[in-house]
Order: structure tokens, then sequence, then C-alpha cells
């Protein structure tokens, strides 16, 4: 009988496409995916460090398994990624039932560790530094794909971990991801969302200019791949060359996902974000200006250390001035290690809460105004399934990353339609086919 994988991830894009080349990487060697933990003869976690919740919920989970474990001491339990990464042998010393503890920069060493008897250990670090080679064929879903274009950040902004787990930035060359774009293509695959925790800073670690931008040029003669995404944009490193391409290059779709952190200059200042409130909003109006009708999303931090209520009011007001599609709104907690770290934490518990759930409502009456927008429009839509919790409507996503529910026949699934938009939520458009459906 095959021997059975199963994996848990949290976290951001970058940590699912992990998991989908480990997944292969296993899938190689003749494991089948289990259902659950408790099938399953390889158990690996990989973490999120990002916010204290993510890690609060691996701790949770890594108490369950202690049972597992108990019951069966010949599974072999794997801890990866960012939150392996940052604590290393203390998670060993508190959690025994973990044998292995993998950095984020050691993946490719994964499957020859579970191999080895006694391969049992903390492997983190850029010592030996491995990542193992994709399988396309192991992702979520048929038509969309996740590329990685770089790993690292050298942003070293107050409050983030990403750069002391993920290393510094480090670009993958443009052949090798030209040559995995066209396998995907091959595959089915016909959006690509290019992934860098600072994407459009890629290649400067090579000190090569443009390099995003003449990537993006290449990425239009791939036949199959019909949008191209990319995530995370730094501000301060996105520019204008950027927004013409979105301008100009017909697979590059009109989304872009730019984190403001918050409205305050004083509070951006202490972030070490390394742009002012009115630079901010000067690039988004020359991103709108270049490349027209673009969606915006966000990110915000609420109660980062003197952050006081006038500097709060300034990021509301931020919101309501750029009209983001949406926004990603977390409550600050200190991350050990970081220059926010030894900063007093000030601001009381059920205030960040307060202030998170505000901006949340404000965010949602800015989501349900540019969504309503799209009423009585007709957009394209790239179906990739149906709607979750069991329902029989079809779901997809715009270009720029709106959700779109509509009723349509299963076989359009995989494909490109043409849908009326007839109602929205600051969530969810609804509508109808409008003729001219593509089959994949």
């Amino acid at each position: 009988m095959a021997k059975r994988i199963f994996i848990k991830t949290w976290g951001c894009q970058m940590n699912v496409l992990d998991s989908e080349t480990l997944q292969g990487q296993f899938a190689a060697a003749g494991y089948s995916p289990g259902e659950g933990a408790e099938d399953a003869d390889v158990i690996i976690l990989n973490t999120c460090s990002v916010r204290e919740h993510a890690e609060n919920k691996v701790l949770s989970e890594l108490g369950r398994l202690k049972s597992i474990k108990a019951r069966r001491p010949e599974v072999t339990i794997v801890l990866a990624g960012c939150m392996a990464e940052r604590l290393g042998p203390r998670i060993r010393a508190r959690y025994p039932q973990v044998d292995i503890v993998l950095g984020t920069r050691r993946l490719g060493d994964c499957l020859r560790l579970v191999a080895e008897s006694g391969g049992c250990g903390v492997f983190i670090g850029d010592e030996g530094e491995s990542y193992p080679p994709r399988d396309v064929r192991q992702r979520a879903s048929r038509v969309q794909a996740f590329v990685s274009v770089m790993r690292g950040c050298e942003n070293y902004c107050a409050y983030c971990i990403v750069p002391y787990v993920r290393g510094r930035q480090a670009s993958r060359p443009e052949g090798e991801i030209i040559d995995e774009i066209e396998a995907l293509a091959e595959d089915g695959v016909r959006e690509v969302t290019l992934l860098g925790q600072n994407v459009t800073a890629y290649g400067r670690d090579a000190g090569e200019k443009g390099a995003l931008c003449r990537l993006l040029g290449r990425l239009e003669g791939i036949a199959g791949i019909e949008w191209v995404k990319f995530i995370t944009s730094h501000p301060r490193d996105t520019g204008e060359d950027v927004f013409r391409a979105m301008r100009d290059l017909p697979k590059v779709c009109g989304y872009m996902h730019l984190p403001a952190q918050s409205g305050s200059d004083r509070i951006l200042a202490a972030m070490k974000r390394g742009y002012t409130r009115s630079e901010y909003l000067a690039k988004v109006q020359l991103l709108r200006e270049t490349a027209g009708d673009v969606s915006i999303a966000g990110d915000f931090i609420v109660g980062f250390p003197g952050e006081t209520e006038g500097d709060f009011l300034e990021t509301v007001d931020l919101v309501r001035k750029v009209g983001y599609k949406n926004s990603f709104i977390f409550k600050y907690s200190p991350r050990e290690g970081t220059a926010a770290s030894l900063l007093r934490d000030d601001v009381p518990v059920a205030e960040k809460k307060r202030r998170n759930n505000e901006l949340l409502r404000i965010q949602a009456e800015a989501s349900l105004s540019h969504n309503r927008s799209f009423v009585g429009r007709t957009v394209k839509v790239l179906v990739d399934g149906t709607e979750k919790k069991g329902g029989r409507r079809l779901s997809g996503r715009t270009a720029g990353e709106e959700i779109v529910i509509f009723e349509g026949p299963p076989d359009l699934v995989g494909g490109f339609s043409q849908v009326g938009i007839t109602s929205a939520t600051a969530i969810t458009l609804f509508g109808e086919v409008a003729g001219g459906e593509r089959r994949p």
C-alpha cells in the first residue's frame, strides 16, 4: 500500500505554492494524498509567522497531533515554513512529537530527511539551501497557478518578520520562469500569478532595472496563458514603467495589490515603509491615470506602537480616498527580532480590536461601492469551479480579482465566460451568462 502524506498550510500564496511543490516531490516518490492527519504516514505543517494569531493556530494543531503520535509513533511529523525558521530548536524542545523542523530554504531536503532513518532534527538557515523542483501538475486549480519569481525581501519594515525567515531577496532566472509557465500552459493553465514578497523589485538584486516589465512582455508570447497577475507590490518600488505595462500588455490584468499599511506619515515613518501618505496617494493617482480601470487591494495594520486615534483616522480617510476593492486588515502583534518588537506595544488590545472592526466596516462600504459599479456591465470571467458551501452555481474571477457567481452549465468550468452583472454585495458579484462563453 502506498504511503500517504497530509499537508496543512497557513499563510500567504508563497506558502501555498511551497506546499504544492512539496506535494509534487512526495507524489513522485509514490506517496498518495491522505484525507487528513489521522490516516497519514507523513504530516507536514507548512507555517506562517507574520502574525501571532497564525502561530497560535499551528501550536494548537501541534497539541492535537501529540495524541496521533502517541497512538502511531511511526508517523513522521514535519514542521516547515516560516514558523519553523523563526523558532527552530525551540519547537522540538517544547513539542517532542515533531520529528523534523524544516526552514523555508531547506524544503528540497524534506523527502530525503523523511526517508532517512534518524533524519530527525532541525534544518534551518541558508547553509545547504535546497528547493525541490516543481511538478506543475500539483496545484489546486486546473486553470490558475502561482509562480514564484523571487524569494526573500530586503525592505526590513519595522513590523515584518519576512526578511528574517525568508532570507535576502533572490530573483529566479527569467528563462527558468518562462520554462515553468510554458509547462503550466501545456497543462491547461490560463492564468498565472507571479509571486514575490516585493515582486516589483524583481531583478534588482542582480542589478537589473525593469526586469519585471521585461518578464511581463515575454509572457505575452506564451500560447494558452491569457491572464497574468503579480503580487505583492511595495509602493516604494512600483512606478510608471509597471503601470505602462499594465496598460500596454493585453495579458497583464488590471489588478494591483499595493499595501499602504497606514495613512499616517508618523506611523509610516515608524514602520520604515519608505514613503509618505501624499507619495502613496500620488502613486495611486498615477496608476489610474496610466492604466485606467484598475482594481486595487490594500493591507493595513492597526494598533502599531504609538498609533493615536488621530493616526487611525488618517488611515480611515486613506481607505475612503483610494476606494480599495478590498483590504487585508490586521491588529498589530509584536514579532520577535523585528525593529518594532523593541517598541512599547502601548495600544490596548480592546482598542486594537475596535480600530480593526471600524476599519473593516469602512472597507466594506468601499468594497460595496466598488462592486456596485459593475452592475449593468458585462465582464469577462475565468470560471474556476462552483460556489463554496455546496452550491451549484458557477464561480470565477474577473481580471481585477472580483469574485463572480452565476448560473451556467458545468462545462464552462476551466474556460472564460462573458457574464452580465445583475447585483453585488461587498464581497461578490452576481450575474448571468451574457453569451460568447468559451469552453476549455
